[in-house]
């Protein structure tokens, strides 16, 4: 009986934290430059001495400059902190995850504005 509850308790942890990772919070379909990444951008990236417009590191701050740099696979690789790619932001500390879903959600369905 007791080896019983235990695995019930294991059993019911396990649904529960299966449910956390489907966070409704963070909305992923539908993501446009716009409406949804560039505010991320702005609020993280095209900041003045990083990736504002201008910036010797490269741009961040318009749609064409966004898309070139999303495109040519960087940002995704960056955001992530991959192997072989400059990690950003370069404080060791990632975005957040929903930020990171939705740029790579915007990124997978083409870069619409």
């Amino acid at each position: 009986m007791k080896h019983s509850l235990t695995i019930l308790c294991l059993l019911t942890l396990g649904f529960v934290a299966c449910e956390k990772d489907n966070d409704d919070n963070c909305p992923t379909e539908n993501m446009t430059y716009t409406a949804n990444i560039a505010p991320i951008l702005n609020a993280n990236c095209a900041l003045s001495g990083c990736h504002n417009a201008g910036s010797t590191n490269g741009s961040l701050a318009t749609y064409p400059d966004a898309v070139a740099v999303a495109q040519s696979g960087r940002m995704i690789g960056a955001i992530n902190h991959d192997a072989g790619f400059v990690a950003m932001p370069p404080t060791g500390t990632k975005l957040a995850d929903c930020d990171i879903d939705q740029i790579e959600a915007w990124v997978a369905a083409g870069t619409p504005e």
